[in-house]
């Protein structure tokens, strides 16, 4: 999968989030990375969040498509909603 992220996006994501925004591939790429759309006012493009477990830990990339490249937007650790949204559409429960 070709991915693309803006470098001023990606040092905000670093110091937010402790994360690289390139990370967000690893999350798209989990075998159990759950796909929604997400809708924020204003919002031109269509966003999804990606929700997937990477080294047992899960996490959410908010990214966009453009024809066949990725463009991330946000990548993070996943949130109780993000989590309940994975456990129902995964089949996974607690």
């Amino acid at each position: 999968m070709e991915s693309e992220f803006d470098a001023d996006k990606d040092e905000i994501n670093r110091f937010k989030h402790g994360l690289p925004l390139a990370f967000g591939k690893r999350v798209l790429s989990a075998d159990d990375c759950v796909i929604v759309e997400t809708f924020r006012v204003g919002d031109e493009e269509e966003r999804l969040k990606g929700i997937g477990t990477v080294e047992g830990k899960l996490f959410t990339v908010v990214h966009v498509w453009r024809e066949t490249v990725v463009r991330m937007i946000s990548v993070r650790r996943s949130n109780e909603g993000e989590q309940r949204i994975f456990d129902r559409d995964s089949g996974r429960s607690k």
